[in-house]
């Protein structure tokens, strides 16, 4: 096992169920649409030039076909890496519970079931959808010791507040997983814990406080590129830019108070 090499988990839902339980017109949704973005980010992922990635898993919970993700791999990874496709059919999600339910599930079978997984100390979780080009530096950042790195939102300012992990890049110790993060899904519940961005704060944040080798915020940003289904968000819109720019002068002059 190599200790600083990484396996990519790329997690899909390219023909999403009920998108009328997700409760948001907005919801991006056309087929057409979501197939591109993923294999768009699928292609970035094949030509990303990053040593530290040995291994590609591709995994979807829709039932789409992925015949032109396997042609894509085929002809155009340039870099010769190990690509693995798992495909699953979704438990119901449970009244009151978001859809990450569903990606948590995934995340799941995917520790569970691919043997290029079991060949790194540490996977890469990122939403299929999207691709971030700094990974690369943020990779040359972790420590062999390191359990978990995500970014996270924590703050509480004129009557707001923000408590939650975000979900879109993780990276992950594999034996952390397997002791600490494993089935989480079922852990959770309508209300404070009904998203997985809320739930692995829940999780993360006490041992955060004890435990120096997890880490709940990036040292710079490392920005998504694509678009988010739940909103329609474009990543690289004027909006999101302005966003970045001022999160990047907060992690340099407050790097405590975590917007």
């Amino acid at each position: 096992m190599q200790d600083k090499k990484f396996t990519l988990l790329m997690t899909a839902c390219i023909r999403p169920y009920n998108t009328i339980a997700y409760n948001n017109p907005r919801f991006r949704s056309d087929i057409a649409q979501r197939l591109i973005d993923y294999e768009t980010a699928f292609r970035f992922w094949l030509n990303y030039n990053a040593s530290q990635i040995l291994n590609i898993v591709f995994i979807d919970n829709s039932g789409y076909p992925l015949d032109s993700f396997k042609a894509i791999s085929e002809n155009e990874n340039v870099y010769n890496r190990n690509i693995e496709f798992l495909q699953i059919v979704p438990k119901p999600i449970p009244p009151g519970i978001h859809y990450g339910y569903s990606e948590l599930e995934m995340i799941d079978i995917a520790a569970e079931q691919s043997r290029l997984i079991n060949q790194t100390k540490f996977f890469i979780k990122v939403t299929g959808r999207l691709y971030f080009p700094k990974l690369k530096s943020l990779l040359n950042s972790v420590k062999g010791s390191t359990l978990f790195l995500a970014d996270s939102r924590d703050y509480s300012f004129a009557g707001k507040s923000k408590r939650y992990i975000l979900t879109t890049l993780l990276v992950v110790n594999k034996d952390f997983f397997n002791r600490k993060l494993k089935r989480a899904f079922n852990e959770m519940t309508p209300g404070e814990t009904s998203h997985f961005e809320t739930l692995y704060y829940r999780i993360l944040k006490p041992i955060e406080n004890i435990d120096k080798r997890i880490i709940l915020r990036f040292p710079f940003n490392v920005n998504p590129v694509g678009y988010g289904a739940h909103w329609n968000v474009n990543y690289k819109s004027f909006t999101k830019r302005l966003e970045y720019f001022i999160r990047g002068i907060f992690r340099f002059l407050l790097p405590q108070f975590r917007i």
